[in-house]
């Protein structure tokens, strides 16, 4: 146990999300709610109001049903004085049982995360009915810390129940990427990468795509990685490649056949330290990924 100062002089707005008074009276709110709103509050730790973040839609409830393709959004908004230093992190798991995999694939490979000014969207497909539980977390960090790839300690802020009671689509698990939020806002937050032609964590390309960034701060060592389920990653090697021009990096793709993609970009800032690391990819910090649809049509 540790000390938490938040229990001391709540919010009553705060307070009322973990204890319900038997008198209404002692709610201390302008609108008393009833026990049933109560119950259907979400469950948060108090590291959710030390960190100012609250909940944009008033829909979100401790239970969050799926629709018929097995999709439920919880959706988390920051203070903007928190944009720049809170990394969020989750973990999804069967709800009656420590199971965290579905036909052996992890279920974290169910859930994007994604960041658009100040909030942080998590996006559930349930791989087959049945209820999961979404552990949200979340630390305080300035992209300095982060970059000096030490291990962070992440608490939890809040947890639903996600409930799936019918589902009409099979559910694809993500490609195989790095762990953590989809789309370019983590790029320009760490490294000042500022995306010039796709801002959106999701991609719809035809069978080439170019994906540019302006460098704010010199880096250096671009690396991108593609992913696709099924098929091995030193064969998509190849299919790869980056330019530098000025301070525009440029990562140039041919897909090599239709279907859904991973793209993983790596880089390091320019004499920054490296690492004793076997690998490449261990000289270098995970920047950004992409979610990218490749097909014809588009």
């Amino acid at each position: 146990y540790e000390y938490d100062d938040h229990y001391f002089l709540t919010d009553p707005r705060e307070f009322i999300y973990e204890f319900f008074p038997l008198q209404s009276d002692w709610q201390l709110l302008k609108n008393p709610i009833t026990l049933q709103d109560f119950e259907e509050l979400p469950f948060v730790r108090s590291l959710f109001f030390r960190y100012g973040l609250y909940f944009p839609d008033s829909h979100t409830k401790a239970v969050m049903y799926t629709d018929a393709t097995g999709a439920s959004t919880v959706r988390i908004a920051m203070p903007s004085h928190m944009q720049s230093s809170l990394i969020f992190h989750y973990n999804l798991k069967f709800y009656d049982s420590d199971g965290d995999s579905f036909d052996g694939v992890s279920l974290k490979r169910f859930v994007m995360q994604s960041v658009v000014s100040n909030i942080v969207a998590f996006r559930v497909h349930a791989p087959c009915s049945g209820a999961f539980l979404l552990d949200i977390f979340a630390n305080a960090v300035t992209p300095k810390e982060y970059l000096t790839g030490e291990p962070m300690k992440f608490k939890s802020v809040c947890k639903f129940k996600i409930a799936c009671e019918e589902l009409q689509t099979v559910m694809v698990p993500l490609p195989d990427c790095a762990s953590g939020e989809w789309g370019p806002t983590k790029a320009t937050r760490l490294f000042g990468l500022v995306p010039i032609t796709h801002q959106d964590a999701l991609v719809f390309a035809g069978r080439e795509l170019e994906l540019q960034f302006r460098m704010s701060r010199p880096l250096t060592d671009f690396m991108a990685t593609l992913h696709k389920n099924g098929v091995e990653e030193k064969r998509l090697s190849k299919f790869v490649s980056h330019a530098l021009d000025d301070d525009v990096v440029s990562f140039m793709i041919s897909f090599p056949e239709e279907g859904q993609y991973g793209l993983d970009i790596y880089t390091r800032e320019l004499g920054g330290i490296q690492g004793d690391g076997g690998g490449e990819k261990h000289l270098l910090t995970h920047c950004c990924k992409y979610l990218i649809n490749s097909s014809k049509r588009n």
